[in-house]
């Protein structure tokens, strides 16, 4: 639990008892002096100088300054790098140590770069996991969660990884709820929150609703993983059908969003048709229903001749038919506002005509023999009506009576977010005690509304209600939307007077999100909605909220499966015979692959037991070397003969340089020739480029440790009588290990520590008597090379390298010539070929990299 939060006695699901009181602890922020450098753990120069079999006791040495590197600075500059947001289920898994290694990686190189980084971390805490298992253990919900959250903030911690521990934020906290809260009642108050009557998805299990989006392709729960029920109900909708048009079309000018726009843009949809929410009535008395009629069609005109509606199996007004049976008349009717009549709606099971059906749903044409057929069976007049209403009259019309009348998606829903749950953020609205038809969202300034207060409640006087008495919502608020707008609250986590100041505003975007790419379509989408409405009420100035994505890949594990059953076996159930995997009590034959970690499959690793058998950096380096991040990589713990060599390496070169320095004084002659320096300079400033242009621009971790390892080799190949002789020799070795420490923090804080007992030949190749995550980023020499790189349509069209007086600083117009001219000439031939001439065009650039 959070330090010095008490929960009160008797309590299950009166969870604001544990909650208000709640106190942050106050190792949120790490605080040390680091004015001093510390000696190393070990003795250096060393007899042996592999430093793989000291990795634990360097670690241990190491590992608390290594991870409370304060990343904010007093410049301009930011960097907000935003990781995917946890649930704390109570385990960490090798998901969350990839996703929060690649994100910890990019902070501590755009840190080192001197920019003031943002890298938080929180709590998605809501949720039915947890209300589910206090029921199953007779506890407190909020006893589980917190109970859960101790215990992965030390697995963290336990990790490696920097977060900004003073922002860290937890949405069933009541001071983070309550501006979830102001922000419905802002959503309610702009009509973009409505309660309305429809037919929803139910999970059985659960026992709640769950939105379209929370239903996989089997038409299961995304939870429970039974089949979804189709009910109807009265439910808080988000309207973001209203904004899908804008949304869609945001996304055409995100490029460095590649793959997960193309993702998000499928999900959405088309937004090429109009949306009308027509009333329904009882064909017969004419009574009016609270369910409307969804209609979406091509041009808002058509509504002016429209007679009758055709539905198709699947809509929520079809129940069932008999075998045969081809048509049915509805005993429900759809007003029609514009033309003042009534609607008949018809069912049919096949429909041979080719016209377009929008949520399995059409205007019936008289132009087609198959509508006049059916209209004729059943007496309906399908002759049109003549009207003078223009495309702006009936928008009009639709959006004054709130019928819609709007650009949206052909297949994209309203996000249903009531959920019949305790454990969850309540909606802060009241019902008028005598009419539940009349609602007010509860002011401001009795905010938040506490699940304790809810249940125990019954009816609460309000004078904005006609009866003076409401009765509050017993529904609690999806977590999505706890979650749609958590990154914003990370900037200002300790403002009790507003979600967040205009000052703390300037902070974003996010510069960098890196999570699963099943974000993409869900997560992403709630998240540019809020954005946008917020952009709209004027408290953001950029409606989009993410610049760049990041979407990791899937860790799979080792997985034996017997061939002639297909039963997934432990690995300690299997033997290796020869060339064959075996059953050790069948005798079976077993096939060994990868797959997906997961309990049932046994196959998943526990990465705190990771941790303890091979430490931080090894664990570090293996998530980054087994594939690019945006890749799934196989995970195989015996397969790090490679890394520990690279290791002892990198401690073999800075060992023999301490060597050779211990008996030189600072300013020793350099006996190394002209050719052989510079041959080092040109290395030195090839690998820094190379590293810096794939790590802070491609996001390739992998690549850029390739680069490293590279460049270990060639500074390897180097006469090793030079190490301790060589100006150049020692800005390669100091760069190195300036650039490792992003990987393998601890094993370079120690490295860095060992190069600093010895003086330098050159001074300028280190800040003294600073540890190495006070250092700057090495860049190359201005007279260097750079990388000149181009992109077209997202895709990398390939990089050259260019003189850096010549290509920084240059326009876009003449960056343009140059790479058409000079160096991408090639590329341009092929696009004069085929006849593309380039419309628009930018230049992005990072001094002295690319």
């Amino acid at each position: 639990m959070l330090k010095g939060a008490k929960l009160c006695e008797n309590c299950f699901l009166n969870l604001e008892a544990c909650l208000v009181i709640a106190e942050r602890p106050s190792f949120f922020v790490f605080r040390r002096n680091a004015s001093s450098l510390h000696k190393p753990c070990l003795e250096w120069p060393r007899e042996d100088s592999k430093i793989v079999s000291s990795l634990m006791r360097i670690e241990d040495y190491w590992k608390n300054l290594t991870t409370s590197v304060p990343f904010s600075k007093a410049n301009v500059k930011k960097k907000y790098i935003l990781p995917m947001f946890p649930y704390p289920s109570g385990l960490l898994h090798m998901g969350h140590m990839r996703v929060y290694t690649i994100s910890d990686v990019l902070a501590r190189y755009y840190s080192l770069n001197d920019y003031n980084v943002i890298h938080p971390i929180g709590w998605d805490a809501f949720g039915l996991p947890a209300e589910n298992a206090a029921r199953e253990r007779g506890i407190n919900p909020a006893e589980w969660t917190y109970s859960n959250i101790e215990t992965m903030r030390n697995q963290l911690l336990n990790g490696g990884m920097i977060f900004n521990w003073d922002l860290e934020l937890c949405t069933c906290e009541p001071d983070y709820y309550r501006w979830t809260q102001w922000l419905f009642s802002r959503l309610y108050s702009h009509h973009l929150a409505q309660h309305l009557f429809s037919e929803v998805n139910w999970d059985p299990a659960d026992g709640t609703v769950l939105a379209e989006e929370q239903i996989d392709a089997n038409g299961c729960s995304w939870r429970s993983g039974v089949p979804a029920e189709k009910r109807k109900l009265k439910q808080w909708h988000i309207m973001t059908t209203k904004y899908a048009k804008r949304l869609s079309d945001g996304l055409k000018k995100l490029e460095q969003w590649e793959d997960v726009a193309d993702i998000q843009s499928n999900w959405i949809g088309k937004c090429d048709v109009w949306r009308f929410m027509l009333p329904l009535k009882d064909k017969d008395s004419d009574e009016s229903f609270e369910e409307t009629f969804d209609l979406r069609i091509r041009s808002p005109l058509d509504l002016a001749s429209a007679r009758m509606l055709i539905i198709r199996t699947g809509h929520q007004l079809f129940k069932d038919c008999t075998k045969d049976e081809e048509s049915r008349l509805l005993t429900l009717k759809a007003y029609n506002f514009v033309t003042k009549s009534d609607m008949p709606i018809v069912w049919v099971a096949n429909d041979p005509t080719t016209k377009e059906y929008f949520m399995n749903n059409r205007i019936a044409n008289q132009n087609f023999e198959f509508d006049v057929a059916l209209a004729k069976k059943y007496n309906i007049d399908l002759s049109p009506i003549v009207t003078d209403y223009t495309t702006t009259d009936i928008l009009e019309m639709s959006q004054k009576n709130n019928y819609g009348g709007y650009e949206t998606s052909e297949k994209l829903m309203d996000w249903v977010v009531s959920r019949q749950r305790k454990w969850g953020t309540p909606i802060p609205v009241l019902f008028d005690a005598n009419d539940r038809n009349t609602i007010v969202t509860v002011s401001d300034e009795d905010l938040p509304v506490l699940r304790q207060t809810v249940e125990n409640s019954g009816k609460v006087k309000c004078s904005r209600l006609p009866s003076g008495f409401g009765i509050r919502e017993s529904d609690t608020l999806d977590t999505f939307f706890d979650s749609c707008w958590y990154y914003l609250r990370y900037l200002d986590v300790k403002n009790n007077k507003e979600l967040i100041s205009l000052e703390k505003t300037r902070q974003l975007p996010v510069d960098v999100y890196v999570g699963g790419i099943e974000h993409a379509a869900v997560h992403m989408f709630f998240a540019r909605f809020i954005s946008y409405f917020l952009h709209d009420i004027g408290m953001l100035e950029n409606p989009e909220p993410f610049d760049r994505l990041l979407p990791q890949g899937i860790v799979r594990g080792k997985t034996f499966i017997r061939i002639d059953n297909g039963q997934y076996l432990k690995e300690e159930d299997v033997e290796k015979r020869e060339k064959n995997y075996i059953a050790k009590e069948s005798g079976a034959l077993v096939k060994v692959i990868f797959e997906k970690m997961s309990k049932s499959k046994h196959n998943g690793v526990d990465p705190i037991d990771l941790l303890n058998a091979q430490g931080i950096d090894l664990t570090r380096l293996q998530l980054v070397a087994s594939g690019s991040p945006r890749s799934p990589i196989n995970w195989d713990c015996q397969d790090l003969r490679g890394i520990k060599r690279w290791l002892n390496r990198v401690s073999g070169l800075v060992n023999e340089y301490i060597k050779q320095r211990q008996s030189k004084s600072t300013f020793s002659s350099c006996n190394c020739s002209q050719e052989t320096e510079e041959y080092l300079r040109k290395t030195c400033n090839s690998a820094i480029r190379h590293v810096s242009a794939v790590l802070g621009v491609l996001f390739n971790h992998c690549g850029a440790f390739t680069r490293l390892s590279e460049f270990t080799n060639d500074l390897k190949a180097i006469d090793k009588s030079l190490y301790g002789n060589s100006k150049q020799f020692e800005r390669c070795l100091h760069a190195l290990v300036i650039m490792s420490q992003v990987f393998i923090p601890n094993v370079a804080s120690e490295l860095w520590s060992a190069l600093c007992t010895v003086p330098a030949l050159d001074k300028a190749v280190r800040i003294e008597n600073a540890h190495i995550w006070q250092q700057k980023w090495p860049v190359p020499d201005s007279d260097t090379d750079t990388e000149f790189m181009i992109k077209a349509l997202r895709v990398s069209c390939g990089r050259v390298p260019a003189p850096r007086s010549i290509i920084e600083g240059c326009t876009a117009e003449e960056a343009l010539k140059l790479a058409r001219e000079s160096y991408h000439c090639s590329f341009f031939e092929l696009l004069d070929k085929a006849g593309h001439v380039p419309i628009s065009y930018e230049v992005e650039e990072h001094k002295g990299f690319f």
